[in-house]
């Protein structure tokens, strides 16, 4: 079961006060299950949780691998904007070949949905191509 910060529903607004007022030391085991909530950027819960983990942004590799593991393009480019965003590279082995690998030999949803697009633009920003 999840603790109350993590919204139920794209009209859960008292999730995200709470989520607000949440350490991090609390919600870093529920990283994924916030994330999650990254797949669309049109949801009302998007830049609050978007804001929320950017501080945390380096701890979250073994997460952001995760995401990149899956076939869900568009949840993988937010992803890379947020990566993208905290401005400093990261440095895990596995996150960096992902990262590589979609801007080097995209899958076709990749290429549709601008994911390589953005991996490109990040792996050069990181000095990686």
């Amino acid at each position: 079961m999840l603790p109350s910060f993590v919204p139920a529903h794209k009209c859960d607004d008292k999730a995200i006060e709470l989520l607000r007022k949440t350490e991090w030391t609390a919600a870093r085991p529920f990283a994924m299950a916030l994330m999650e909530w990254l797949e669309d950027i049109n949801s009302p819960h998007f830049n609050p949780i978007y804001n929320y983990l950017m501080p945390h942004i380096h701890e979250l590799a073994a997460e952001f691998c995760d995401v990149f593991a899956t076939d869900n393009d568009i949840w993988k480019t937010n992803c890379i904007y947020l990566l993208e965003k905290a401005r400093v590279p990261m440095a895990e082995p596995q996150l960096l070949a992902m990262l590589l690998r979609m801007a080097q030999n995209p899958t076709t949803g990749e290429i549709y949905h601008d994911t390589s697009q953005a991996a490109r633009e990040l792996a050069q920003e990181w000095n990686l191509l």
